[in-house]
C-alpha cells in the first residue's frame, strides 16, 4: 500500500507548501518589502516634526511575517505515471512559533546534541481536489504539525482517489485502475535533546484493482473502449516503526546537515489486510554547502520486501524523469546527487544526475534497461519566514523527459 501511497501523495503532497512566485505579488504571500522604507520616507517629507498628515496617521505597522496565511493554489500536475492535469487546493501555514528550535534543543548533555539553530518543520493543513487527462481523480485533506519544541512531528492524511496508471510485466505495460479510500498518518518523537527520532506509522486502504484492457474499435458497437479485468477489492492495512537521525538545518531546503531514516512496515490480516509482507525502506540525506551560495546534496535510498506483495505495493525506482512504477522489483535502490547555486536571496538554480538498481526474484518484472535520470531545475523562495521554495524540473530518463513542477525539496 506504501507505493499506492505515493502515487496519491503526487497529487495531494502538492498542496501542503505552496506553488509558485506567481503569487508573490498577491495579499498574504511573500513578505511585505518596503513596508519599513516607506514609514521612514513618510516621516521625512515633513519639515515640522510635530505636525502630522493624514497619510501619516495612515501608515500602519508592518505585518508579521511569522503571521499565518492562507493561499489558493493551483496544481499542476506531470507524474508520468498518473498523466497531466489541474486540480486546486487551499493550504493554511499556521503561525511560525516565536522561540527558536536551535535555542530549546540545545544541551551539552545531549547525545548527539544540537550544536547549532534547526528550523521546525513548516505547520499547515490543506485541502485539494485534482483530474488529470487519463481520468485520474483525487481528493483529500492533509495536516502537518510539530509540537513541543518540535519533539513531536506530526503528518496525516485522507483522501479518495481513483487511480489510473501503467503496471509493466517483462517492460510490456498494463493499464490498471485503482479506487479506492486511504488513511494515514505518522508521528516521530525525539530522543531528549538529540537529534535521534523513533517514530510509529499507520496506513490504511481499502480499494478495488481491475487491469484495463482496449477493446477492438467498432463503429456499430456502443461498448467502453476499455474493458475490466480481474477485478477484486483489496484491503491492505499497516503499521510501522521508524528510527531517524535528522541534522539538516531545515526540512524545506536543507543547505546543512545529514538525514538517516529507516522504517520497517508489517502488513498483517490481523489489522484488517488481505496480504501479509514486511516492506523495509532505508533513506540517506547529505546536505554540505561548499559556498555561500552552493550546496551539494547526496541522496542514497533502497527497498525491500518479503511475502505475499500486491502488485502495485511492489517497491519501485523513484528519480526524476521516470515514471511510477516503470521499474520494480523486490529490491531496488537509488543513488542521485544534486548541486544547487542560490545568485539571489529567493532564486535558485540546480542540477542533478542519478542512477537506479531493481531486481526481483519474479522474472515478469525484471528489466534488462540502464536505469538513469539527469535534469535541470530552477526554485523561487515564496514564504520567508516558513522557508518554502517552489520550481520546476525537467529531467531525462532511459526512455523519456518529464517536466514536474516541485514544492520545496525533491527529496
Amino acid at each position: 500500500m506504501i507505493r499506492f501511497r505515493q502515487i496519491v501523495l503526487t497529487l495531494i503532497v502538492l498542496f501542503m507548501m505552496g506553488l509558485a512566485p506567481v503569487f508573490a505579488g498577491q495579499p498574504g504571500v511573500g513578505d511585505e518589502a518596503g513596508s519599513d522604507v516607506s514609514v521612514q520616507a513618510t516621516a521625512t517629507e515633513n519639515d515640522d516634526p510635530d505636525s502630522e498628515t493624514d497619510d501619516e496617521k495612515r501608515v500602519e505597522e508592518p505585518k508579521d511575517p511569522n503571521r499565518g496565511r492562507f493561499l489558493p493554489i493551483p496544481i499542476f500536475i506531470t507524474e508520468p505515471a498518473i498523466g497531466e492535469g489541474l486540480g486546486l487546493a487551499v493550504a493554511y501555514f499556521h503561525p511560525t512559533k516565536d522561540s527558536p528550535v536551535g535555542a530549546a534543543l540545545a544541551s551539552p548533555a545531549s547525545i548527539g546534541g544540537i550544536s547549532k539553530e534547526q528550523a521546525a518543520p513548516p505547520t499547515m493543513t490543506g485541502v485539494m481536489a485534482a483530474y488529470t487527462n487519463n481520468d485520474t481523480v483525487a481528493a483529500g485533506i492533509g495536516h502537518m504539525n510539530s509540537f513541543k519544541d518540535d519533539h513531536i512531528r506530526f503528518t496525516g492524511l485522507v483522501a479518495l482517489a481513483d487511480v489510473n496508471s501503467t503496471f509493466y510485466l517483462l517492460d510490456y505495460p498494463f493499464k490498471f485502475n485503482l479506487e479506492g479510500a486511504l488513511v494515514y498518518q505518522e508521528t516521530r518523537f525525539r530522543f531528549g535533546d538529540s537529534k535521534w527520532f523513533w517514530g510509529i506509522g499507520f496506513s490504511y486502504l481499502d480499494a478495488n484493482t481491475a487491469f484495463l484492457v482496449e477493446q477492438p474499435e467498432d463503429q456499430f458497437s456502443d461498448v467502453e473502449p476499455l474493458l475490466d479485468l480481474f477485478r477484486s477489492d483489496v484491503t491492505n492495512s499497516g503499521l510501522s516503526v521508524k528510527l531517524a537521525w535528522d541534522a539538516r538545518d531545515n526540512t524545506s531546503m536543507p543547505n546543512d546537515g545529514l538525514l538517516f531514516d529507516f522504517a520497517l512496515w508489517r502488513y498483517d490480516d490481523f489489522i484488517g489486510s488481505d496480504y501479509d509482507y514486511w516492506d523495509a525502506r532505508l533513506k540517506l540525506l547529505s546536505f554540505h554547502k561548499f559556498h555561500e551560495k552552493f550546496v551539494l546534496g547526496l541522496r542514497l535510498e533502497g527497498s525491500a520486501i518479503d511475502g505475499n506483495a500486491p502488485f502495485f505495493a511492489i517497491p519501485w525506482v523513484t528519480l526524476r524523469g521516470i515514471p511510477a512504477m516503470r521499474y520494480q522489483g523486490d529490491r531496488v535502490g537509488m543513488f542521485e546527487l544534486e548541486g544547487r547555486y542560490t545568485f539571489s536571496p529567493r532564486w535558485a538554480v540546480l542540477g542533478f544526475a542519478g542512477t537506479g538498481y531493481a531486481s526481483s526474484k519474479k522474472p515478469a518484472i525484471d528489466t534488462n534497461d540502464d536505469i538513469y535520470n539527469y535534469g535541470l531545475g530552477a526554485r523561487y523562495k515564496v514564504f520567508d519566514a516558513q522557508n518554502v521554495w517552489v520550481g520546476i524540473d525537467i529531467a531525462r530518463g532511459p526512455e523519456d523527459t518529464n517536466w514536474y513542477i516541485q514544492i520545496g525539496h525533491a527529496w
